[in-house]
């Protein structure tokens, strides 16, 4: 069951997936849904800048027994005590990568008033409960190894404790996992081994989940310690909360895409923006023309405008959200788009109930994620997005848990009455899309990426360079990308000098980057089910 893993329609019916211990298969081997939670629980302990027990995700399946399509929407929920004025908002000051204001204090995104109810646990419980063959306790093995031997530090995680250094000295609990000795670790050299960090807490919470479930972080002690270090911060997540939260489990509509049929987890931006480009023949463009780099580049700065001003937890809206994914939207907003004239930035949002009224223009604007992408034998295959927001998440970490809480609150325009505002138990807006794709009623191709909002721009540049212009899973991730959110178009530096001149003359602000860590440029992992595919 082999996996690649990396750190960095109309509303469907929605099922509420229960933590019941049911009976399990015991045949024989895993599939694609158990490497993925296996290797999800291994990113937990390995890449604890990156995503944890405290985060949240979003996956998707092709399952090909009944060659259907699963999504387990397990993102983040606000508090029941939350409320949409809770932070102050900096006027005047946009939040980089976002589309709503700075809050005073950065209260959204470090400290105790971040975190938002995780639903990692809960997400890949519910998809192996569905779909798993394999033991849960066999699934979590490895990773409480790994958090028992105590995980090495590489030069990768070294840097981003360092770059956080100051931050974590100001939160004892995660200094206390992260900063042995109240100071930096020694990372693994070509001389010796790293220092290994002490993960005998989270080992110890893992054995208890993989005992009982997610009823062990949801209920009980683990859930009593997370409330009792939110609150002694002035935080607002609570017992209830936790014992409260459920993802979102359901048969995703899915959407067409040239011959393949597809689905992202719930994800509109993502549905949008290849709803454009299906009117657009890319394969006669080339991969390499400014043209093509101008739609890409058109297509996601449209997209992402439209949902980051209308997109809503549809649970928490009567509007309905979910057109601004359906092909006939992406169609009439396909026809305002130009192959040799950008679009005016910031790009002015549209939704369909807006198409012939006068809106206002969106800011447009723009870490720390895994991703995850498992096939196996039998023809499934999976696309797991998993974090807890930016590096270390909130900073805050429960005590004698091992647990790092996200900083997801982050998520919610803090402005009151807008479309993404805070309500208790509703979830925030996110343009990750978990791109799983069938063919003929076979698997076909998924992809992944980390690198916050910029994940967009990683699965849609390498589906299209895998379906449109035929190339390898490979040379797809590897392509030159695009990206845009509606204002700057970040173009990757080993773009020809004369493509990036082309696309400024019709009227690009290009801001150019190199592909090194840290860049505008997200990870990116895929798979494809067999070398004729695609």
């Amino acid at each position: 069951m082999p996996s690649s893993v990396h750190s960095e329609a109309s509303s469907p019916p929605v099922v509420h997936w229960p933590w019941k211990r049911g009976s399990r298969r015991s045949r024989r081997g895993g599939n694609a849904i158990d490497a993925t939670v296996a290797a999800a629980f291994a990113a937990f302990v390995a890449e604890p800048n990156n995503a944890g027990i405290g985060g949240y995700g979003h996956l998707s399946a092709f399952l090909a027994a009944d060659r259907r399509f699963l999504t387990v929407d397990h993102g983040p929920r606000a508090p029941g005590a939350a409320r949409e004025d809770m932070y102050d908002v900096v006027v005047g000051e946009a939040l980089d990568g976002h589309d709503w204001p700075t809050v005073a204090g950065a209260r959204n995104t470090v400290g105790h008033l971040a975190p938002a109810v995780p639903g990692a646990v809960a997400g890949l419980w519910a998809a192996h409960e569905r779909a798993g063959r394999l033991p849960w306790q066999q699934l979590l093995s490895r990773a409480t190894a790994i958090a028992e031997e105590g995980l090495e530090v590489s030069w990768a995680l070294l840097l981003e404790i360092a770059a956080r250094y100051e931050e974590i000295t100001s939160y004892p609990e995660l200094a206390a996992i992260v900063l042995p000795r109240d100071r930096l670790p020694r990372a693994r050299t070509a001389d010796g081994p790293g220092e290994r960090l002490n993960q005998h807490d989270l080992a110890r919470t893992l054995r208890r989940i993989a005992d009982e479930g997610p009823g062990a972080l949801y209920h009980g002690a683990v859930a009593d310690g997370i409330a009792t270090a939110v609150a002694r911060g002035g935080g607002i997540l609570s017992t209830a909360d936790l014992s409260s939260y459920s993802p979102k489990v359901y048969e995703e509509q899915p959407q067409r895409y040239r011959d393949f049929e597809y689905v992202t987890a719930g994800d509109d931006v993502g549905y949008e923006t290849l709803g454009i480009l299906e009117c657009f023949s890319l394969r006669e463009l080339g991969p390499d023309s400014a043209e093509h780099f101008h739609l890409l580049a058109e297509a996601m700065a449209h997209a992402f405008a439209d949902n980051a001003t209308y997109a809503c937890d549809p649970d928490y809206s009567d509007t309905p959200v979910t057109q601004l994914g359906s092909p006939e939207f992406a169609e009439r907003r396909a026809a305002a788009i130009s192959l040799d004239r950008a679009a005016p930035r910031p790009v002015a949002p549209r939704a369909p109930w807006t198409l012939d009224a006068d809106v206002k223009r969106s800011a447009g604007g723009v870490h720390g994620t895994t991703q995850v992408v498992a096939a196996d034998a039998d023809g499934n295959l999976v696309s797991l997005i998993t974090t807890i927001g930016a590096d270390f998440g909130s900073l805050v970490a429960v005590e004698g848990t091992g647990i790092v809480l996200n900083n997801s609150m982050v998520n919610y325009d803090p402005r009151p009455g807008r479309s993404n505002s805070i309500a208790p138990g509703k979830m925030p807006f996110f343009a990750v899309p978990a791109l799983v794709a069938s063919r003929d009623g076979e698997a076909a191709f998924a992809a992944a990426g980390s690198g916050g909002y910029p994940i967009l721009a990683g699965v849609i540049n390498t589906a299209v360079a895998a379906i449109d212009h035929g190339l390898g899973v490979q040379a797809a991730i590897d392509q030159p990308r695009v990206h845009s959110q509606g204002n700057r178009t970040f173009i990757d530096a080993r773009v020809a000098p004369e493509v990036r001149e082309r696309l400024r003359a019709i009227g690009h602000e290009l801001v150019v980057q190199a592909v090194t860590p840290g860049s505008f440029h997200s990870a990116v992992s895929a798979r494809r089910r067999s070398p004729t595919e695609c």
